[in-house]
């Protein structure tokens, strides 16, 4: 059996870890509560270990419940994916990935308290972890406490100046969201002016939406919506449709 460290155990969670919120009809909160009550009563007759004291089969043991979970969540089947999260838990308690993958998991259920919550243990136990601090700030921005949300992930850029041109437009279009939600239309101008039509993201389109949908211009919002879906791919589309949604400017209809 290979050794597995923990950057093998990060590279291999991270493909599969969703970033950005999904939008999803959410499972009864009974339904997980009784999950996280049944596995802590079957694994109260242990603590958890830290994850340098593991053994290799225990290591390889939780990279492959982690990589099932991080499976059965991209499938959509969130409640088998929790009840794999919490057996991991069960083996580790200071393991980043997993509470990134937890908070993961919450988000697709829109259990923002408890996302929120896994993603700053994540953090607490791996600063250096560049997404799932932008998953945390993406808490801020779902629950619409926008001028945190706003000063978070202007920091996140700040501290980030390495970021892909892509991740780093899709911020400041979060941030141009903040700031017409917060009445700043003239600082949601600025960052519009330095997106191009030409770009390889489609942060131009759908900033030009975003400021349209805050006028109340639905028809105008729509002509740029439907000007990047006939030049972007729906996967990317997607990403910023998210957050028109969380803006309760469009409507989900998954």
């Amino acid at each position: 059996m290979l050794p597995v460290s923990v950057k093998l155990l990060n590279k291999a969670l991270a493909c599969l870890t969703l970033i950005y919120c999904s939008h999803l009809t959410a499972i009864k909160s009974q339904a997980q509560d009784g999950i996280e009550q049944s596995a802590k009563a079957s694994n109260s007759s242990s603590a958890p270990d830290k994850f340098e004291s593991l053994s290799k089969e225990r290591k390889e043991m939780l990279r492959k419940t982690l990589m099932e979970a991080a499976n059965l969540l991209n499938g959509i089947r969130v409640q088998e994916s929790l009840e794999k999260i919490i057996e991991a838990e069960s083996m580790v308690s200071d393991f980043a990935p997993l509470y990134n993958l937890k908070g993961a998991a919450y988000t697709k259920v829109r259990d923002f308290d408890k996302a929120q919550s896994a993603f700053e243990r994540a953090v607490l136990l791996d600063p250096s972890a560049v997404m799932t601090k932008f998953n945390l700030t993406e808490m801020y921005f779902v629950k619409k406490n926008y001028p945190l949300a706003d000063k978070e992930f202007s920091k996140f850029l700040s501290a980030n100046k390495d970021l892909p041109e892509e991740t780093k437009a899709l911020v400041q279009y979060k941030i141009l969201i903040c700031n017409l939600k917060q009445g700043k239309e003239k600082d949601a101008d600025e960052i519009l002016k330095g997106f191009d039509y030409l770009d390889d993201y489609p942060a131009f389109y759908y900033s030009n939406a975003a400021i349209h949908f805050n006028k109340g211009e639905k028809t105008e919002a729509s002509s740029w919506l439907k000007a990047a879906g006939k030049i972007y791919k729906p996967t990317l589309n997607n990403v910023y449709n998210d957050s028109l949604i969380e803006a309760g400017w469009l409507e989900n209809i998954e």
